[in-house]
């Protein structure tokens, strides 16, 4: 991820590749409230989103919203103030739509 390019929408890291469905809705609730973003794919590492969608038996639907940063765990950590506030944004707009979108698999 680029730093002020916008919030990172995960589509996989080197643990999980994220439900297509939460994917598709965190995209399409960005593009509707205007909030940039970019996509997050990581070769390596990981987040508990892996965690998350092994909870059950079944698995769970799980993505991730990232604030791009750079020297990630290092003293020298920095993040686009921009980027942050479009994170905490996006977070915002899709807990309040959540129970409005369609969870069912496209035929």
């Amino acid at each position: 991820t680029k730093l002020g390019e916008g919030t990172a929408i995960k589509i996989m890291d080197g643990m999980t590749i994220c439900d297509s469905r939460m994917v598709r809705y965190m995209k399409g609730v960005a593009d509707k409230a205007k909030i940039k973003w970019q996509p997050e794919i990581l070769p390596a590492g990981g987040t508990d989103t892996a965690g998350i969608q092994r909870m059950t038996a079944g698995g769970a639907i799980a993505g991730a919203i990232s604030i791009p940063t750079r020297h990630l765990h290092q003293v020298i950590e920095m993040a686009d103030k921009t980027d942050i506030k479009e994170s905490i944004n996006l977070l915002n707009e899709c807990l309040l739509s959540l129970d409005k979108f369609n969870w069912d698999f496209e035929q």
